[in-house]
């Protein structure tokens, strides 16, 4: 097994049929599907089902598809990092990112690191915090930004600010007095990440409440507070008034959240990245 068997393998994912991925990479079907066979052959699996217009992958295929890319990712960014050791001004960053941290603050010093090393080149991957940490381990990823809490064991951490979490939700539907033990009263949007952690709070106080939806992003939960499906409860950084929907304070001391910057303790970053963490943490 070579990278360029593992290229092809992906190719033939990605566009779906040998034959579309034969045209894409300027090589005859044949030869394509010889490599295939041979991949399969010293694996010892099928990594898919050939049918007349598409491919279908096995189980043994789907987890070959992860690995590989996150081989060929990894060999790119090497061979990028290795290229670039020498100024350390340029390169690319690798950024993992919860949903709620690619707003305001964080968007901001993006740009701003932009403009002062303009030949940095950045590859975003989004996910919950478990998925961001998880590609951290692997070294799919350089740095993320993620959401307490996790097991910070083995990593090195820059902690920003805690901030509470807000109720969102349509005019009327949300009043500026609410607490707590209104909310009991209106049917609550969760993200899927914090819905343990809210419900754990309310059982603390002896209160219950209805979950109208429960969501794996945080964005979706603010969409769906707008149509009036029911209150987001959201880190306050990530909801702002826009004129279709109101934010308002609880006050609750339990119901905090709080953005890190991460890296892992025991790998070698390139200067650009450690620069870049550098000055994300002034």
């Amino acid at each position: 097994m070579d990278l360029k068997q593992l290229s092809y393998f992906t190719a033939i994912v990605d566009e779906g049929s040998i034959s579309a991925a034969a045209k894409k990479l300027h090589i005859s079907q044949p030869p394509l599907s010889h490599q295939m066979k041979s991949l399969e052959c010293e694996l010892g699996v099928i990594l898919f089902d050939r049918g007349l217009r598409s491919i279908t992958l096995t189980d043994a295929g789907k987890l070959l598809y992860t690995r590989a890319k996150t081989i060929l990712d990894m060999t790119s960014a090497t061979k990028m990092e290795i290229n670039n050791l020498g100024s350390g001004l340029s390169g690319t960053l690798r950024i993992g990112m919860v949903s709620s941290s690619s707003i305001g603050y964080i968007a901001r010093k993006l740009r701003d690191f932009q403009e002062i090393y303009p030949e940095v080149t950045y590859q975003i991957y989004e996910g919950n915090t478990y998925q961001m940490m998880d590609a951290l381990k692997t070294s799919q990823i350089d740095l993320a930004f993620v959401r307490a809490p996790f097991s910070e064991d083995g990593f090195i951490c820059h902690k920003y600010a805690e901030e509470y979490f807000v109720a969102a939700g349509q005019e009327g539907v949300l009043k500026d007095e609410d607490g707590l033990a209104d909310l009991t009263h209106k049917p609550l949007i969760l993200y899927r990440r914090w819905e343990p952690f809210i419900r754990e709070v309310f059982q603390k106080k002896s209160l219950a409440f209805r979950t109208a939806c429960i969501a794996d992003n945080a964005w979706t939960c603010i969409q769906m507070a707008k149509t009036g499906m029911g209150i987001a409860i959201v880190p306050e950084s990530f909801a702002v008034e826009d004129g279709e929907i109101k934010v308002c304070q609880i006050g609750e001391e339990a119901l905090k959240s709080q953005l890190m910057l991460v890296k892992r303790a025991d790998r070698y970053i390139s200067n650009i990245t450690r620069i870049f963490f550098e000055k994300f943490t002034m």
